[in-house]
């Protein structure tokens, strides 16, 4: 089992990425069977009734939120097997920044918010990291008049790395085409000027 405490261990220091973490975790049967494991008794918390692996597999690891959530599940899991390991404060700092900073009307995966938003440069001290973030939102998230009231999660189309620009959105009300009420919402490929639509429903 070194090797997948090897694994496990990279990627809570920050040392592999949740990509490759996520394609370990459903390529690698012997990390399953490890974080299967039914020896530890996990009565009185989250995983009580679950499993690590399932837990884990249930994650979303283009979203901060998941990534932390599996940061968390394996450095419990290293403390109840007596494991000492140092986690990474990366995830948890990415998360509070685009928590604090990401506007409610996107929910852009982990993979664009770091190669796109996120500054590259380390050495920025946290009020010009902040400026810089909401500076990208601002530059690469652009619409008419307002910004996308949803109904559901965020759902902003991002076309080969480019978000489209918003138009605007119908509401649908007691309209005998639609079982329920609720929107569409227009976006528009500035390339292509190719119009996208997005449906949601209360």
């Amino acid at each position: 089992m070194a090797k997948e405490i090897q694994i496990l261990t990279q990627f809570i220091e920050g040392n592999l990425s949740p990509e490759e973490f996520e394609e370990q975790l459903f390529t690698n049967p012997i990390l399953e069977t490890f974080l299967s494991s039914s020896v530890i008794n996990w009565k009185g918390t989250y995983l009580e009734g679950t499993t690590v692996f399932l837990y884990l597999a249930e994650q979303d690891y283009n979203s901060p939120t998941g990534i932390l959530n599996a940061q968390g599940t394996i450095e419990l899991f290293f403390k109840k097997s007596g494991i000492e390991v140092t986690p990474s404060n990366k995830y948890a700092e990415e998360y509070n920044l685009i928590s604090m900073l990401s506007p409610k009307y996107i929910d852009a995966d982990s993979e664009f918010i770091e190669k796109y938003i996120l500054p590259s440069d380390k050495t920025l001290s946290k009020t010009e990291q902040k400026q810089l973030i909401k500076n990208r939102y601002s530059e690469l998230f652009k619409f008419q008049s307002k910004p996308p009231k949803w109904i559901q999660n965020p759902q902003w189309p991002i076309q080969n790395g480019k978000p489209l620009f918003f138009l605007t959105q119908v509401d649908i009300k007691d309209c005998e085409f639609f079982h329920d009420n609720g929107s569409i919402y227009l976006f528009l490929n500035p390339e292509t000027k190719v119009v996208e639509t997005i449906q949601q429903f209360y």
